[in-house]
Formats: structure tokens, C-alpha cells, sequence
């Protein structure tokens, strides 16, 4: 590097030492005390004024809100203290045709003669010889009898009871059975759940499985030792939204129509001791009466093989149930039929132990009084046919044969009228029973005094 060079380094090294930067200094504002004071002045108004304001708003809604959140509490409150009544339709008069109504009791002009084509035999064969049903024609009608069935099984329930039991050896385990059960009812509390009693009772846990396969923990609501039906229930809040989802109640039908008998029926829930078997076939009889202890049942006999330990229900082809399976009272020669009680007289039964209802108790088997009875002069009523010892009914000095017409205040006639009676008295009420009793050949009535049972 030359002289020169050398120097024109030292002298831009110089330049760049002299030169300065420029400095900037912040200088704070000088603070304006009277706009200071005006505005703190301000925002204590302000915020007084405000103060004001909440105040009263909150004095004059206040009583209103807590009316309505205390008026909100209170109705939910009553809804889990109070749930809701669970009642079912009664069945309308013209199902149910009795003997008297089937009698012509007025002559209506018969109208006039219609002609209406006759067909030969060959005639009636050639249209025959054109319906043809084939596999696929049998194979459809099937598939629609499986799709009520399968639909069915949406109120089905497999009821599993758990019980402590001891060997011969007296080894303890735990024994386990299986039977079904139907979704009756729900009041939005719980889900009630019909079932055969005798295999649940004395049970430590009853597991029940809804068609989805989802468990749930149920417990004894009610039963009836009658029937030997009784009522489980499973808190909603239990069952999960799938589960809600997947799961219907069941629709009673009516069992008491007289065109009930060759009707087409479904066996479903454990027809066959195995559950969800199904079975099709018809209903051959619904005339044999149950007589059981202040109550009487229709049966409904089929012509489907079935267990003797059957379970489930029948169901018509809109998937109504009709009946509830029971083979307890079965004949020797039909032991192996499927054969229900009738929904129709059930349905009372149910609500009071849905609706958590004590079943008032006299005790006594009892029918209407026979026709030829009553022709001959006696009275019509119920006619009893026996009295359980030590039952209020013999307690009162009933005694079978007699006639039970009534009360001083209400008259009945029919055996349907003595149930409909007994429904309004609560176990403890006691009641003067006028009855009915043949002396000598004559009907003298006599006041008894009852005192109803649980």
C-alpha cells in the first residue's frame, strides 16, 4: 500500500471518530392537576350513578327471578316426588260382543235381494289355474311374519336374576336363570319392565339386557302373587342415548274381542325355553276363565308348540301384544301348548304396580252369577265360589255360594262391576258388603262388615 493510500485511511478514520450521533431525550408532560381533579370527579359520579342504577334494578327484579328459579326448583322437585301417573286406554265396549248381544232384539226390513253372479266349477277352476304362488311368494310372506317379530324384540328384554344358593355339601355359589321380560311402560323416571315373579323373587341382583346387548342394574318395584307377574324398574338416567334409541315400549293391544279366535299370532321373547325363539300360529280359545282370588283372567290358547317353562308374549301381526305367556294353569293334554293370559284384564293390575299402588285384598274366587241361577230367582251379583281361610272375606262371614249384590250405596251385577268396586278401597278402609244367601230356598240379604287387607 502506498504513502497516499495510507493517508487517506487516517484521515477517514479521523472523519469517523468526529462524528456524533444525535441524541433524543424524552421529556415527561408536565401533569394538568385541574383536568386531573375533573376527570376523578367524574368517573366517582359515574360509577355512584351506576351503583344507583343496579341497585334498584336488582331490588325490583330480584324477587321476581328468585320466584321463578324457586317456582323451577320446586316443580322439579315435585317431578321426582311425584312422577308421572302411568294409565293405559280401557278397551271400548263394542270389542267385547257378550252372549245377549249376539240375540236379535229388534226386526230391521231386510234389503232387497241383490243378484249376484254366479260361477260355474269350470269357471271357478280357470281363475284358480291362473294364481300361481311360488317360492319367492312364500319366501315374502314369511319375511314380512319375521320383520313384526325382529321389531318386537326392541321391547324384549333377557331378565337375568342372581342368586346366593348352597350345594348338598353346603358350598356356596351363585346361581343364575334366564327368562324375558317386556318394556311396559315409563313414567320418565324409571323404565318399567314385566316379568314372571316366582323366578326373580329372593334374588341378591337382576341384570336386564336390552336389545342393543347393553346391561343395566334393575330392582323389584312390585308384584303380584295372583298373576305371579311382577314389575322391575331401571332409573333412566342408567341407560345410556344409544340405548333410548334402540329401545321402545311395548303397545298393549286387546284380548277380549270375540273375533280374537283364529287370529294369526306370534310367539316371541322365550317360546321355546331359549331366548329370543319365536313361533307362528293362531289363537284357538279365549273362553276358559281363570278364577284366581278376587280377579278373573281370560286365557289365550294357541295351537304353538312351545316349553313348559315358556316366557315372552304373543303379539298380532301390528305387533301389539295380546298376551302374556303362562303356562302355570296348562292342562295335562295342552301342557305343551303355548297359552297367555289376556292383556285386556291385565292392564289394571299393571298400572297399580306401576304407579306404585297397593292391591286391596278380601279373598275370595268368584264368577257372575250363572244364567240358569237367575232365572230360577237368584239375584244377579257375583257368585262366590270359595273364601281363603283367614281372609277378610271369611273374617266378614262370606261363605261360598253366597251372592255379593253389592254395598247399601252401589249396586253391582257383573263380576266386572265387583272389580271396579274393589279398586276403590285402600288397604285399612272397611265397608259394609251387602250379600246375597240362600235360606230355604229363598234369597234374604245380609249386611257384612269387611275390613280390607294389603
Amino acid at each position: 500500500m502506498t504513502d497516499e493510500e495510507l493517508k487517506k485511511l487516517e484521515s477517514e478514520s479521523k472523519e469517523q471518530d468526529e462524528f456524533v450521533f444525535m441524541r433524543e431525550e424524552i421529556k415527561s408532560r408536565p401533569i394538568n392537576r385541574k383536568k386531573l381533579m375533573r376527570n376523578t370527579v367524574v368517573a366517582a359520579i359515574s360509577a355512584v350513578v351506576f351503583g344507583l342504577v343496579a341497585c334498584v334494578t336488582f331490588a325490583l327484579l330480584a324477587p321476581f327471578v328468585i320466584d321463578r328459579l324457586s317456582d323451577k326448583e320446586k316443580e322439579e322437585e315435585e317431578e321426582k316426588v311425584n312422577p308421572i301417573v302411568i294409565s293405559f286406554p280401557e278397551d271400548t265396549e263394542d270389542e267385547e260382543m257378550a252372549p245377549e248381544d249376539m240375540l236379535v232384539t229388534s226386526v230391521e226390513p231386510a234389503p232387497e235381494p241383490t243378484e249376484t253372479p254366479t260361477l260355474d266349477e269350470d269357471e271357478i277352476k280357470a281363475l284358480l289355474s291362473d294364481v300361481k304362488l311360488g317360492l319367492e311368494d312364500y319366501q315374502d310372506m314369511y319375511k314380512s311374519l319375521s320383520d313384526v317379530a325382529v321389531t318386537a324384540q326392541r321391547f324384549l328384554v333377557r331378565v337375568t336374576p342372581v342368586k346366593d344358593s348352597t350345594d348338598i355339601f353346603n358350598n356356596a355359589y351363585v346361581r343364575e336363570s334366564e327368562l324375558t321380560g317386556f318394556i311396559t311402560e315409563t313414567n320418565e323416571t324409571n323404565l318399567f319392565i314385566t316379568t314372571k315373579y316366582s323366578q326373580v323373587k329372593g334374588s341378591n341382583d337382576i341384570l336386564v339386557t336390552f336389545c342393543n346387548g347393553v346391561s343395566a342394574s334393575a330392582t323389584l318395584a312390585a308384584f303380584d302373587t295372583t298373576t305371579d307377574l311382577c314389575v322391575l324398574s331401571v332409573l333412566e338416567e342408567d341407560i345410556n342415548e344409544v340405548t333410548r334409541e334402540a329401545i321402545k315400549i311395548a303397545t298393549l293391544g286387546s284380548s277380549t274381542s270375540y273375533s280374537i279366535v283364529g287370529m294369526p299370532i306370534i310367539a316371541v321373547g322365550s317360546p321355546l325355553g331359549v331366548f329370543k325363539s319365536v313361533n307362528y300360529g293362531i289363537i284357538t280359545s279365549n273362553t276358559n276363565k281363570l278364577n284366581l282370588t278376587d280377579s278373573v283372567y281370560k286365557q289365550l290358547y294357541t295351537n304353538i308348540y312351545g316349553s313348559s317353562s315358556a316366557t315372552g308374549v304373543l303379539i298380532n301381526l301390528k305387533g301389539e301384544v295380546l298376551g302374556i305367556i303362562d303356562t302355570t294353569h296348562s292342562g295335562s293334554d295342552t301342557k305343551n301348548l303355548v297359552c297367555a293370559y289376556g292383556i285386556s284384564e291385565l292392564k289394571k293390575p299393571l298400572e297399580r304396580m306401576m304407579n306404585g299402588l297397593d292391591t286391596v285384598y278380601m279373598g275370595i274366587t268368584g264368577d257372575d252369577v250363572p244364567v240358569a241361577m237367575v232365572s230360577a230367582g237368584a239375584p244377579e251379583g257375583v257368585f262366590v265360589l270359595s273364601v281363603e281361610m283367614d281372609s277378610p272375606a271369611m273374617k266378614a262371614g262370606i261363605q261360598s255360594g253366597d251372592i255379593i249384590v253389592g254395598t247399601p250405596i252401589t249396586r253391582i251385577n257383573k263380576f266386572r262391576d265387583f272389580l271396579i268396586l274393589l279398586r276403590g278401597f285402600k288397604p285399612g278402609d272397611s265397608e259394609t258388603i251387602v250379600v246375597s244367601r240362600n235360606s230355604q230356598g229363598e234369597y234374604k240379604q245380609i249386611n257384612l262388615e269387611i275390613t280390607f287387607e294389603e
